[in-house]
């Protein structure tokens, strides 16, 4: 049985660190109840970020908590407190059901720990999850968290009557299809959180993602229906999060600010609309080729992992926050000195300098992109050129520049400069994370 509590949802939502890997435990969790009893589960309901990172819900009633830390440390210290925590909300609430989830394997469990934390229990996954051995471990590494869903999808689909087979052989596509059901709950609630002034601690108890949305999206026939704009904005988000998430993992964000700023970064990139996130690409990627007029264009041809690793949010980390830029199409710009300075994603050797510098002038051409090189600089991982029109530029290319610039003159772009991060303006550089 349920109290009533007068408890305010949490509203972590407002730091991203860990929001994709949230979202998929979550689903996993959901995945696990349907394969249990089909029918029954639709009725059920997801709430993110309220009660607490994720919980499920029948009617009114509260079933089960559930909190996701995905991070680095391995010692129960670290965690000691949220788990604390957690005990204290479903103890408030009633709630009898209450799970932790980790990403590592956490080292000193102390011998009383279920006596001390009840009713929190730490969430147990296969070890194979694709065989059914009855052994779990008592955490789900970030890069098995998508063979630990497609697992379960598989079981669901064997152990549901009204599921045709079939279904098993694209169990990473009903996998991405639902991840990108989740993600859109998920940046909905933000974004209403973050546009209310008077009642953001009330907005996420009230957003349910209902089973029966999940059921449509298992039991249908063709998913090649599912992916308009807002599907592959929503799996670019994903991507973006997951990347993220990398490379937290490879920088050692030791500084609260440095991991506020990046965490500011993201919440602004994620709640781009399908428009603004086309702008931000083009803008950030101008040396990707191609022609891009759809998010789907971009999903699988301009966005990678290194360039937002390794590129763009290892600028974000080193320099000081920037500014959103007055440029309608361009999110970020520091200014120094009367010049704009735009991140990229570009993260090549400085030998690779010619071929970039080709490639951005060939992509301006093709998408018209000269808002982006009035004046300027474009900031790279590695890369100095006082001018990105230095290279050759055949007469086939000059051709195209023409019909595609309307009669601007290609010498337009002289002024835009390649800059790399050690050249950078001193003013631009975050002393916390040198």
């Amino acid at each position: 049985m349920t109290t009533k509590v007068e408890s305010l949802p949490h509203t972590a939502i407002s730091t991203w660190s860990g929001f994709v890997y949230q979202g998929k435990i979550a689903l996993y969790h959901c995945l696990e109840l349907m394969t249990k009893n089909y029918e029954m589960s639709r009725g059920l309901k997801l709430q993110l970020e309220s009660q607490d990172d994720f919980a499920i819900f029948r009617e009114g009633q509260c079933l089960s908590l559930h909190q996701v830390k995905a991070y680095k440390e391995t010692l129960f210290s670290s965690y000691s407190a949220g788990i604390e925590t957690q005990k204290k909300n479903a103890l408030d609430r009633g709630t009898i059901t209450a799970y932790f989830h980790v990403a590592r394997e956490i080292r000193n469990y102390p011998d009383s720990f279920k006596k001390d934390y009840y009713p929190v229990n730490i969430y147990n996954y296969p070890i194979q999850p694709s065989e059914s051995t009855g052994e779990t471990k008592s955490y789900c590494p970030l890069d098995e968290v998508d063979m630990h869903i497609e697992a379960q999808i598989n079981a669901l689909i064997k152990a549901t009557d009204c599921l045709d087979n079939w279904k098993i052989n694209i169990c990473t596509q009903i996998r991405e299809t639902l991840e990108a059901r989740i993600n859109e709950k998920v940046i909905a609630v933000h974004h209403k959180i973050h546009h209310s002034k008077t009642h953001q601690k009330l907005i996420a108890d009230e957003e349910f993602i209902n089973f029966s949305t999940l059921c449509e999206v298992v039991e249908a026939v063709d998913y090649d229906a599912f992916k308009n704009e807002e599907y592959f904005l929503s799996r670019l988000q994903i991507d973006i999060g997951t990347y993220y998430q990398q490379f937290c993992e490879l920088y050692d964000t030791q500084f609260q600010t440095a991991q506020a700023k990046l965490d500011g970064y993201l919440a602004v990139i994620i709640t781009l609309d399908a428009q603004g996130m086309m702008d931000f690409l083009k803008a950030t990627m101008p040396h990707r080729k191609g022609r891009f007029t759809t998010l789907s264009e971009f999903k699988d041809h301009a966005l990678d992992r290194d360039s937002i690793r390794q590129g763009l949010f290892a600028i974000f980390h080193k320099l000081v926050q920037a500014e959103i830029a007055s440029a309608e199409k361009i999110q970020f710009a520091w200014l120094v000195d009367d010049q704009f300075y735009y991140p990229t994603g570009i993260h090549t050797a400085a030998e690779a300098q010619d071929v970039i510098c080709h490639d951005i002038l060939e992509q301006a051409l093709v998408e018209d992109v000269e808002f982006l090189f009035e004046c300027g600089a474009l900031i790279t991982r590695a890369i100095d050129s006082p001018s990105i029109t230095h290279v050759k530029f055949g007469a086939d290319s000059v051709a195209r520049e023409k019909d595609s610039m309307r009669g601007n003159n290609i010498i337009s772009f002289k002024q835009m400069e390649l800059v790399s991060l050690n050249n950078v303006p001193k003013e631009l550089k975050d002393a916390e994370v040198d």
